[in-house]
């Protein structure tokens, strides 16, 4: 059977741009980056990934004071399959990160040993790690040992000790009951000033399915409804795609999008609803002199009345809002009375390790 790894990478990082700017000064700093091993064996850790990507952002977001979260994902196979690694760099737009993860699909393989060492380098040298104070994880899950007989120059115990050097600290979990896989994660954990935790061979991720599910998928479609979104023509196009995109997620994933975006997660970029009314006064003085900007739900608005529109839209996104974490508890105790969280599956040990280190950059859960 083909075995296969998976590394994720977590760091703290604060986001760019001119609606965030200001906020985002004073929060800690968190990037996580996700390095999956996409062959043949993954499948059931992939799609269980795809199930719980917005659950896990979620948790890890909920920390006071709320963290400003980017995640990176890096696809990794072996030499001989359609490619030995792909990287999608850090972002804060988590439907980004949901269409890049939505594309990975499990393939490939053939032998035991998997490219560890290149997947470790791609984390390590290419995903854009931030400078200053911050927590760095790399999270490496997976099946299989690394191929340790390609002559190309990359080792997983140096990028391991590279890791540790640039202040990532690298966790390891075991996907499955090898012990040749165990004893090299042990390893690795150690290089690299982490810990050793195992894992079931799918993940322990099993699909939850509630009865509150369906309302939050439809309240998902509706928070995704107050956004008021402006900038160029491209950019408001691109913003509309991502809202219907999330509009159009399956129940399950729609349920746990919403949750997320209730916590406190931008909606989208330059979305007017976010900001201050003081602000709000500024764009709007600022969309006068460019009105090719401007969203077509203030058309035709002055001032006053496109003022008094974002605050209805606002207002409508927070009892949107409430409701969906008042849902979110139901739907919590509604999977711990049945058994459906399983505290020792892949998403489980990736909360429990960063909540672990989280004090250590003023972070708690």
């Amino acid at each position: 059977m083909r075995r296969a790894i998976v590394i994720l990478a977590l760091s703290l990082v604060v986001p760019s741009g001119a609606f965030a700017a200001s906020v985002a000064a004073e929060k800690p700093r968190v990037e996580v980056a996700f390095v999956l091993d996409t062959t043949g064996s993954m499948g059931g850790l992939i799609e269980g990934a795809k199930r719980r990507i917005w659950s896990i952002a979620r948790r890890i977001a909920e920390g006071q004071p709320r963290p400003d979260l980017r995640i990176a994902l890096v696809a990794y196979r072996d030499q001989g399959d359609e490619y030995v690694t792909r990287v999608f760099d850090m972002t804060a737009d988590m439907d980004e990160l949901y269409g890049h993860l939505a594309s990975f699909q499990a393939g490939g393989g053939g032998d035991t040993p998997e490219h560890v060492s290149a997947a470790l380098s791609a984390a390590v040298h290419e995903v854009s790690w931030s400078r200053g104070k911050a927590l760095r994880v790399i999270f490496l899950v997976g099946d299989a040992p690394p191929h340790v007989d390609y002559q190309d120059g990359l080792d997983y115990r140096r990028h391991a000790r590279e890791a540790r050097q640039r202040g990532i600290g690298v966790e390891t979990i075991e996907c499955g009951s090898d012990p040749e896989t165990a004893r090299i994660w042990q390893e690795i954990a150690s290089l690299g000033g982490g810990h050793f935790a195992r894992i079931d061979s799918s993940g322990g991720m099993p699909a939850q399915i509630t009865p509150m599910d369906a309302e939050l998928a439809r309240l998902n479609g509706e928070l995704a409804a107050t956004v008021v979104a402006s900038g160029t023509a491209p950019e408001r196009a691109r913003t509309h795609a991502k809202l219907a995109s999330r509009a159009a997620m399956p129940t399950p994933m729609a349920a746990e999008a919403a949750s997320y975006f209730a916590s406190g997660g931008r909606l989208a970029e330059k979305d007017l609803v976010d900001l201050t009314a003081a602000d709000q006064e500024k764009e709007l003085e600022a969309l006068r002199r460019a009105p090719q900007q401007a969203p077509a739900a203030l058309s035709g608005k002055g001032q006053a009345e496109a003022l008094a529109y974002l605050q209805r839209q606002k207002e409508r996104r927070q009892q949107i809002q409430a409701r969906i974490a008042e849902l979110q508890k139901q739907r919590d105790a509604h999977s711990s009375r049945s058994g459906e969280e399983r505290k020792d599956g892949f998403d489980e040990q990736v909360i429990r390790s960063l909540k672990a280190r989280a004090e250590a950059v003023g972070v708690r859960y």
